[in-house]
């Protein structure tokens, strides 16, 4: 049985990896979603509200396709690989998954060619998108990050706006947009194949090894398909909403709703890159323990620190939209700063605070193979958005819409807690992340909403009001670093020669 000070060590060697892990795949989450918001500034500005509703419709079909014909593998892929650590046990494991994998997204492809003709000219590209993210997730299987954020966070979404940037400046016709958008895939495939052929054969940064006996087929595929139809639903709970009001009301409105909600993404750059890193993190505290308390107590603390972190990176970032959303909505161009665009930021915002402080509640539920609970809760979740916005957007517009996503959020995160602390007794101590969240709240909202109340915010002046609250903040957290165990972060980044994680 191991001592209380040697958990409280693997406690801090745990959050340093997630802290370094986190840093690298932040800095390619953010560069990758400025570039994404520049694409849809791009977009917006240079074509009406009915061609952009359109390429937005396309492409969240795109996107919903491209994570079914997933099957889940990737979360399944970061739960056997690490528990085995065998360098030999991945290649055969590929050739299980890769197989079904590619059959089902040419089989896709062929579907929405025939009944979705808004996607004709992008399909093509979806064999390449599902291998591409089949070789990320095999290396980030791993512990290895690298490959993801230069490949999935850097490349594709820079050729992308290049190569759209490009249509638009040349003068060629608005229906080639769609397809260069896709061609990015072609590229990104290939980078992500090579990534994994070098990965392929070299043991995990960190190995518990508590499989030695090599993985079964049958074992990978018991866990993963609940996973599969899972990561169906949560990508149609983040997409489909896009396509309803595009059928319900109108292309124009899909312009609209995705300008309106287009900020979400800003504020799940943390949530996404702490996510990712920790989600290894719980697989190897899970395997490596041989104290059930000691296993809880640890998980508690790594669970508890990075939803702390979390918060402090996401909540001022939607707390910028919520203090001014007209002068954020001012970017995409007057046509869009509308008051129902307005309150769907709001409301969108509501339920990302929310959220975000649930911490990673489904990324541990999935590593402790609970994968039929979290398909449940997902389900669960998809089938209230799509009720709601059946009901409310013929009433109520986008806002019914918006309404319908964050209750389907809501829910889910709810029922993932309320299955976590039945299964682990565990208790997550809220108080740091609490001081974050206040924080946040006197420091950014307070101040901008002041400022935009006095003189009146413009975009300009929204974003540089915004950057001068962002370092008051950044000197409040400082000053409390030690409670919010930033200390602890500062100190993992620092060792930069460990091997713990490759960021």
């Amino acid at each position: 049985m191991r001592s209380a000070e040697a958990t409280a060590d693997d406690v801090r060697r745990h959050l340093g990896a997630v802290a370094r892990g986190s840093a690298g795949s932040l800095v390619g989450a953010t560069v990758s979603t400025i570039v994404t918001f520049g694409l849809v500034l791009v977009i917006t500005r240079n074509l009406s509200p009915d061609a952009a509703g359109r390429f937005f419709a396309a492409t969240s079909l795109f996107l919903m396709a491209a994570a079914t014909a997933g099957l889940g593998t990737e979360t399944g892929l970061a739960r056997f690989v690490l528990r085995s650590g065998q360098p030999t046990d991945i290649r055969p494991l590929l050739r299980v998954v890769a197989p079904p994998v590619l059959l089902t997204s040419v089989g896709l492809a062929l579907l929405l060619a025939l009944v979705a003709p808004v996607t004709r000219p992008l399909v093509w590209a979806l064999p390449f998108a599902t291998a591409a993210d089949l070789c990320l997730g095999a290396v980030r299987a791993h512990a290895s990050f690298r490959s993801t954020v230069l490949v999935e966070r850097l490349v594709r979404p820079g050729v992308q706006l290049a190569l759209v940037a490009a249509v638009l400046a040349t003068g060629r016709p608005h229906s080639e947009l769609a397809l260069v958008w896709a061609s990015a895939y072609v590229l990104t495939s290939v980078l992500a194949a090579r990534s994994l052929r070098a990965r392929v054969g070299q043991p995990p940064v960190e190995r518990p090894s508590v499989n030695p006996g090599g993985i079964s087929g049958r074992a990978f595929w018991a866990f993963t398909w609940p996973r599969a139809t899972a990561r169906i639903a949560q990508i149609a709970i983040q997409k489909l909403d896009i396509v309803l009001v595009a059928w319900l009301l109108s292309p124009a409105h899909a312009a609209a709703y995705t300008v309106a909600t287009r900020f979400v993404v800003f504020g799940q750059l943390a949530n996404q890159a702490v996510s990712s890193v920790v989600q290894p993190r719980f697989t190897l505290i899970l395997a490596g323990s041989d104290d059930g308390d000691r296993d809880r107590d640890a998980l508690s603390r790594v669970f508890s620190t990075t939803t702390c972190w979390s918060v402090l990176l996401s909540w001022p970032v939607y707390l910028c939209v919520v203090a001014a959303p007209a002068a954020y909505l001012g970017w995409f161009g007057d046509a869009y700063v509308t008051t129902e665009n307005a309150v769907v930021a709001v409301v969108m915002v509501v339920g990302m605070l929310v959220a975000v402080a649930s911490g990673p509640v489904d990324t541990l539920l999935l590593m402790l193979g609970r994968s039929g609970r979290s398909l449940a809760n997902t389900l669960v979740a998809l089938a209230v958005d799509v009720a709601l916005c059946l009901v409310l957007v013929p009433r109520m517009g986008i806002v019914g819409a918006g309404l319908a996503w964050v209750a389907a959020v809501v829910v889910r995160c709810l029922l993932a807690i309320v299955q976590l602390r039945s299964d682990l007794r565990m208790h997550a101590d809220i108080r740091a992340t609490v001081l974050a969240g206040a924080l946040a709240l006197l420091c950014v909202a307070g101040p901008l909403l002041a400022a935009d109340r006095i003189v009146g915010l413009g975009p300009a002046s929204w974003l540089a009001t915004s950057a001068v609250v962002m370092l008051g903040y950044l000197a409040v957290v400082w000053r409390f670093r030690e409670r919010l165990d930033v200390d602890i972060a500062i100190s993992g980044l620092r060792r930069t020669r460990s091997r713990l994680v490759a960021s």
